[in-house]
């Protein structure tokens, strides 16, 4: 016993402390998405969505909808599309154009926000968007009966936003010429152009019709780069944005290569983020108001670095109210005397003990309704999936009404007991493709399949709206408790303890779906006919033409076998079953002007949803200051920035150090051509960056441009991190290797064939995407950084394929030492997720709600590291050749040097060095 007793006090003893920390998590994160009509839905996001009342399913994206004055119809406004409904009894609706063709659209394909009836209960009025006119319709006789042009009276390029009917006229805001329209509905002739702010977007008139209220969502007029021509476009453009937003010298112009770049002026300007007040007696604006936070004010210690984003007003007896959606809050204008009378904070709190939401912005105020007796405001909160009841006597939130994904619009019935709401995304997408796929008759594509929804509800008592609120806030998160016993790489929050990684990749690529690239992989939930960029692989040439036995030419196309048995992305499949990967990972995002936002920590706001559902020709050229307008597909504009910013503004305030490679590149009117290969792209107007990310983005690594090979951008990657923070001959790292690095690799975006650049096929740009991936983690886990790294790899989103579970679902792969080999995650993740793993690892507080509530990922991780590396193979010859793919840069494809890995010293090296160093002193 004395011995026994002795082995025990030779043993050392680890006594682990464990914690239970309490944390916000989605409640759909053991969940696949799904969608069920007469239940709950699991969204991208984790959330549920159970909207409640009568819930129709319509087009996607209704983002304008009107009453008729008598109720009993209703219209929406989609993109190219309107829906009409019957309210009259059981709902029904009428697609215009149909899926078959017989009702022709009156709106050719351009439509935008705005939608009114007049008073006869059948003809309405619509926004044309991009064609700049106002269409008037017969929804009786499906007919258009007039076609009204903003152009014209020196102003052109006009581009038709919200409109309303005023007695007798039509006002209508021109968002491209900064204005408001007065059309005369007698004559058809427009009778007055009164100047607005910025990119005017919401419109509202007081009761006694004297007043109009023009709510401008722009920030900056912005300038054509001086010298720039139609002509001279691919040799004078900026190669890299000017400066970053906010700054001494956005404001007031650099001087680059002996030219000088007209600055954006101050961001605090009348003209932009504002509501204008206009006399409509005399056509003079009369008041100019700046609603909500202002850029440079301070929000617990943050700098706020995104504009309010007015958007929508409703107008009552005195007051009217303004939806702030950055800082989901409403303003109170006093219309008597033209001031702002005050601010309603959109606070959900329960006040339950449980971690708050209300201290993280996340609603995204957008569409609002008035009741009659002006006591009671309704507020569609387009990222929160309900609608806010607002008592306006104690400007408190009374409650929450259930809606589909992304309220728009919520209007009252004339009685006053009905309210009715459309939602953008409905309930989500559903599956695109597989083995027991029925295609549907709006189509597959993502935003086809994804159709919106329009609910009628009773307008609820306090005991029903109590219980509404309780269901959208059960749809929204849970209060998760994780004990913690230190071990975990992955802290269950921020700043609770250190992690042993220290270093953190974050590789983006684009448009790629789950099933398209892993669907064979027997341990994920995949479905192995749509694995088109798996492993042994027939790729298919489609010709147009079939000669058949008669010999004659047909349109019928016919597929003709090119390669069998080829593995496009190898390198995938290796990564995926060597360390880990999600089979229940979905992207936010429906396309890349989503999913940069989205990656990058940054809620998409009404003016990136509206824009992203609307066509709108950019022209740098135009004397028309808003068609030189940001409408970013792989960047973030200043419109677009969330209060305290995302990812960028989010490390530097913790000063935490990061650098970009390649995001944040594409910005609206890009030029992006084969030797554009500093930037990946050029700009023909001085569009800032981000500043945070202006300040730590490589000038010398081209983001997103196919034309450019991922192998080229590797071939940048390797030589500025070796350059940066490799030791070499002999001397330590010029710099210290960054915490957070942010790497663009686009190419399985995919583009056309182009065989003379080593692009045969679609698969081609796959396979170039693919042996890049494995490339850097190759170089990656061979440097002396890697055992205490974390490489995160996924898409921005899923719009290039299909999906058997559901349209967002896509790639998501972790690799490093501390991660699980060999492991599949069937943890619901999202963007949220991901950005919850880089804030908790790297002790970053987190910015909005969807960090917040974002499932945990820590069944991901050991903490027994595993150093091995990852050793990179080529993808199949035949379908893309690098040599070929660098040819046009006179670069070699040296495959050798590759996989000898990055170029550090050994100890011959450092030997070698010493001996030198000896004999010259």
């Amino acid at each position: 016993m004395k011995h026994l007793s002795l082995v025990f006090l030779l043993l050392p003893i680890v006594v682990c402390a464990q914690k239970t920390y309490q944390t916000l998590q989605v409640p759909g994160r053991s969940a696949f998405c799904s969608i069920d009509t007469a239940g709950r839905s699991v969204l991208p996001s984790g959330r549920y969505v159970t909207p409640v009342g009568r819930t129709l399913r319509i087009t996607n994206d209704p983002f304008g909808m009107a009453l008729s004055p008598d109720g009993k119809k209703a219209v929406t406004l989609h993109d190219g599309v309107l829906t009409v409904m019957n309210l009259d009894g059981t709902p029904t609706t009428t697609r215009i154009p149909d899926y078959a063709g017989t009702i022709k659209s009156p709106v050719n394909g351009a439509t935008f926000l705005g939608v009114a009836f007049a008073p006869d209960n059948k003809t309405v009025y619509l926004s044309n968007g991009d064609k700049g006119r106002v269409i008037v319709y017969d929804i009786d006789r499906l007919q258009t009966i007039d076609s009204i042009a903003l152009d014209g009276n020196g102003y052109t390029d006009s581009f038709t936003s919200d409109l309303l009917l005023n007695g007798n006229e039509l006002l209508v805001l021109d968002r491209a010429n900064f204005r408001l329209v007065r059309i005369d509905l007698s004559t058809k002739q427009i009778t007055a152009s009164i100047p607005t702010g910025r990119q005017p977007f919401g419109l509202a008139v007081s009761p006694d019709r004297t007043l109009a209220f023009v709510a401008n969502v722009g920030l900056y007029e912005y300038p054509k780069v001086p010298g720039v021509t139609p002509t001279n476009k691919d040799t004078m453009m900026l190669q890299f944005p000017a400066y970053g937003a906010h700054t001494k010298e956005s404001r007031e112009g650099v001087e680059i290569d002996g030219r000088k770049i007209p600055g954006l002026g101050d961001p605090l300007a009348d003209e932009a983020m504002s509501v204008w007040v206009v006399d409509l007696k005399t056509g003079k604006v009369v008041s100019k108001l700046k609603t909500g936070v202002q850029i440079g004010g301070m929000i617990e210690e943050a700098e706020v670095v995104g504009g309010s984003s007015p958007n929508s007003v409703v107008v009552g007896s005195r007051y009217a109210y303004v939806s702030n959606a950055t800082n989901d809050n409403i303003s109170i204008i006093d219309y008597k005397t033209r001031k702002l009378a005050g601010t309603i904070p959109l606070k959900l709190d329960r006040n339950d003990g449980s971690p708050k939401l209300d201290r993280y912005r996340g609603l995204m105020p957008f569409g609002l309704a008035l009741s009659r007796e002006g006591k009671t405001l309704y507020v569609a909160l387009l990222a929160f999936n309900a609608v806010a009841v607002v008592d306006i006597p104690t400007r408190k939130v009374r409650g929450l009404i259930p809606t589909g994904w992304g309220p728009t619009r919520v209007a009252l019935s004339p009685d006053q007991e009905t309210l009715y709401v459309t939602s953008a995304r409905g309930y989500g997408a559903g599956p695109n493709g597989g083995r027991t796929f029925v295609k549907p008759s709006q189509g597959t594509y993502i935003g086809d399949i994804q159709l919106g929804t329009f609910q009628d509800i009773p307008v609820p008592d306090a005991a029903q709206l109590a219980a509404y609120t309780r269901q959208v806030l059960g749809n929204t998160y849970q209060t998760v408790a994780v004990a913690d016993n230190g071990r975990n790489p992955l802290p269950p929050l921020p700043k609770v303890r250190q992690s042993p990684i220290k270093h953190i990749v974050y590789i983006t690529k684009e448009n790629r779906t789950y099933d398209e690239v892993f669907g064979q992989l027997k341990t994920g939930r995949g479905d192995s006919t749509l694995a088109r960029f798996g492993l042994g692989v027939t790729i298919r040439n489609r010709i147009a033409t079939d000669r058949g036995n008669s010999g004659r030419t047909t349109d019928r196309p016919v597929d003709t076998v090119a390669i069998t048995k080829a593995d496009i992305m190898p390198n995938h499949s290796r990564i995926a079953q060597q360390f880990a990967f999600s089979d229940n990972f979905y992207c936010d995002s429906d396309a890349s002007i989503h999913g940069h936002h989205w990656m990058m920590g940054t809620i998409p706001n009404e003016w990136v949803e509206a824009n992203a559902a609307s066509a709108g020709r950019f022209d740098a050229f135009s004397k028309a200051p808003g068609r030189r307008f940001p409408k970013a597909s792989g960047a973030i504009d200043p419109e677009d920035y969330n209060e305290i910013g995302g990812l960028w503004e989010a490390l530097e305030r913790s000063k935490v150090s990061f650098y970009n490679f390649g995001q944040v590149n594409e910005y609206a009117g890009n030029y992006e051509e084969q030797y554009d290969t500093t930037f990946g792209a050029a700009h023909p107007v001085a569009f800032p960056m981000p500043a945070a990310a202006f300040r730590h983005t490589s000038r010398n690594f081209a983001g997103y441009n196919t034309n450019i090979p991922d192998q080229f951008r590797m071939d940048q990657f390797e030589r500025e991190f070796t350059a940066k923070w490799l030791p070499t001959k002999g001397k330590p790292p010029k710099e210290t290797l960054p915490q957070l690095i942010t790497v663009m690799l686009p190419n399985d975006h995919g583009a056309g064939p182009r065989a003379d650049d080593g692009y045969p096929y679609l698969h081609s740009y796959m396979a170039d995407n693919d042996l890049a991936t494995g490339r850097i983690l190759h170089f990656l886990s061979r440097t002396p950084y890697w055992k205490n790294m974390l490489v995160i790899i996924t898409e921005d989103d899923p719009q290039g394929g299909v999906d058997h579970i559901d349209a967002h679902r896509s790639v998501l792969m972790l690799a490093g030492p501390y991660v699980r080999r060999g492991y599949v995650s069937h943890t619901h993740a999202n963007f949220g997720s991901i950005l919850k793993v880089i804030y908790n690892v790297l002790n970053v507080p987190y910015v909005n709600q969807y960090d917040l509530t974002a499932s945990l990922l820590q069944d991901f991780f050991t903490d027994k590291p595993d150093l091995r590396h990852y050793d990179v193979v080529l993808p199949d010859g035949r379908v893309f050749d690098p040599q070929t793919a660098m040819k046009p840069y006179n670069k070699t494809f040296d495959w050798r040097k590759i996989q000898k890995g990055p170029e550090m010293d050994d100890r011959a090296d450092q030997r070698a060095e010493h001996y030198r160093q000896q004999a010259d002193n």
